[in-house]
Parts: structure tokens; sequence; C-alpha cells
């Protein structure tokens, strides 16, 4: 086995990046699919961060006349949805768990606590279909893994 002298500018360089993963086609599938969910849980992190601001003429922009209930849920999803989005965006795979718990948590709080106006149940209805989706590719990416050994 002969060593490479790293000083070396001829030395071939073995670096490891994107180029030295292979990545099978539902693989690529979920880290594509991960961006999209990751976008729209950073959108819908900064849509309760605007509603904690007051910007916009909407029903959320009263923040202080909110029930106590009410304000809770926004400030924790504002943090909770873009902490997993951003997570999601990057591929980790506790940035799913976690969206997966706050996916059930905006579900639970939808049908328990708020007031359900027709923006929120189709945030909502949107990120079940989003979750749905993803655990069909997360399934068929371990089926090619399951194929690859």
């Amino acid at each position: 086995m002969t060593s490479i002298d790293p000083t070396d500018p001829s030395a071939p360089i073995d670096a490891i990046g994107p180029h030295t993963v292979d990545l099978g086609p539902w693989r690529r599938r979920l880290v594509r699919y991960q961006r999209v969910a990751g976008g729209f849980m950073i959108f819908k992190g900064l849509m309760n961060w605007s509603t904690l601001f007051g910007v916009g003429d909407g029903p959320g922009s009263q923040f202080l006349q909110q029930p106590l209930d009410s304000q809770a849920a926004t400030v924790f999803f504002a943090v909770i949805d873009l902490v997993a989005g951003v997570a999601l965006w990057l591929g980790s795979t506790w940035g799913a768990m976690l969206w997966l718990l706050a996916a059930a948590v905006q579900i639970i709080a939808d049908v328990v606590i708020l007031e359900l106006s027709g923006f929120v149940v189709l945030l909502t209805i949107a990120e079940v279909l989003l979750v749905a989706g993803y655990v069909i590719i997360r399934f068929m990416v371990h089926v090619e893994s399951g194929q690859r050994r």
C-alpha cells in the first residue's frame, strides 16, 4: 500500500463531497422532497412570526387580543416550524422527526384548542399531505437500500 504525500501538489485529491456518495434515485427524490417540505415549514414559521410582530391586516395581526392558548400556539409554532424547516432543508434525520412531531401537534392544536380558520385548515391539510408523501418516499428509500445490498 502506498501513502500519499499531502504536500505533493501532483497527488490526487480524495475529498469527501457529493461526488463520493452514490445516491439511488429514491434517495435523491427524498433529498429534494425534504427541501420542499423544509421550505413549507420555513414559510409556516415566518407566517407565525409575522403574526407575532403584527404584520398585515389579517385576523392574527392583533396578537395581544388573542386568547392565551392561541398566543402560546403561535409562539410554539413560530419556533418549532422554523427549526424543523431548516433541519429538513439540511437533510437531517432529526429534522424529519421534529417535523412529524410538529405536524401531530398542529393537528391536535387545530382540532382541540384553536378556532379553525380557512387558511389554517388549508395549511394543516397541506402539511398532512406532505407528511404522507414523506412516509411513502422514505419507505421507497428503505426498499431501495435493501435491494442494493
